[in-house]
């Protein structure tokens, strides 16, 4: 089982241990998931595959999307993971992305692991989804097929207005699909290990709809988004 009070390497680590045993199970699991697509009558339709590795308990998702009816023998697949602690239930993925500590440093790649908290995923239905009877996985499927990958951007006070509605605690957030998500971030050193690196977990706290927040956040999130990409070229991209 995948415990929360790992680090996001060892996470990251397991993941892709596991990669193999989900690419089999995909293989096996496939024709099965487009025999129920065929019999659709309205689209998008999603499948989750929800699957328990015996030999480690590690629990893992494969989400199965098709938009139309075209993508019933391609569907859209998704992998995401499961984190547990003795009270909390955690949709995850990992992901490996650029980061640099300060504008003069070099890019580092850095593992990330990005958390999705039942609070989060619950929000996110009740404010955009508008689903009834779904799951949390289903529901981060969902948010996943809105939203590609994401932009992290730090919150300034405009978009930090009424924070107590929010989190306290909250320090980053990424735009999305109808709304924003607000979340939390830290960089992870396990020291135990030799010349392990360092890694990211983004804790995605609570969704807020667009028609839930203030024209003066909305403008704040576009403006900082704008400024994000613009430093991104600038230090990842331009001066390959």
């Amino acid at each position: 089982m995948i415990l929360v009070s790992m680090f996001p390497n060892e996470i990251r680590d397991i993941i892709a241990n596991d990669k193999r045993k989900l690419l089999v199970r995909k293989d096996k699991y496939l024709p099965k998931v487009i025999s129920l697509f065929k019999k659709a009558r309205s689209f998008p339709v999603w499948y989750v595959d929800d699957y328990v590795i015996p030999d480690t308990r590690n629990e893992h998702i494969t989400f199965y999307y098709a938009s139309n009816p075209s993508e019933i023998f391609h569907p859209k697949c998704l992998f995401l993971s499961i984190v547990s602690d003795d009270d909390q239930r955690y949709v995850i993925r990992s992901l490996e992305m650029e980061y640099k500590k300060t504008p003069d440093s070099k890019p580092i790649v850095l593992p990330q692991i990005h958390s999705y908290t039942s609070h989060f995923l619950k929000r996110y239905n009740e404010r955009f989804l508008h689903k009834n009877g779904i799951t949390a996985d289903e529901i981060a499927g969902l948010f996943l097929i809105n939203n590609g990958l994401p932009l992290i951007i730090k919150l300034n006070e405009d978009i930090k207005m009424n924070f107590e509605k929010y989190g306290e605690f909250n320090t980053h957030g990424i735009k999305a699909d109808g709304g924003f998500c607000f979340a939390s971030m830290g960089v992870f050193h396990d020291k135990t290990k030799v010349d392990e690196k360092e890694s990211m977990l983004i804790k995605y706290n609570t969704f807020v709809s667009n028609n839930e927040m203030s024209d003066i956040q909305k403008k704040a999130i576009d403006e900082v988004c704008n400024e994000t990409l613009m430093r991104h070229y600038s230090e990842f991209i331009e001066k390959v």
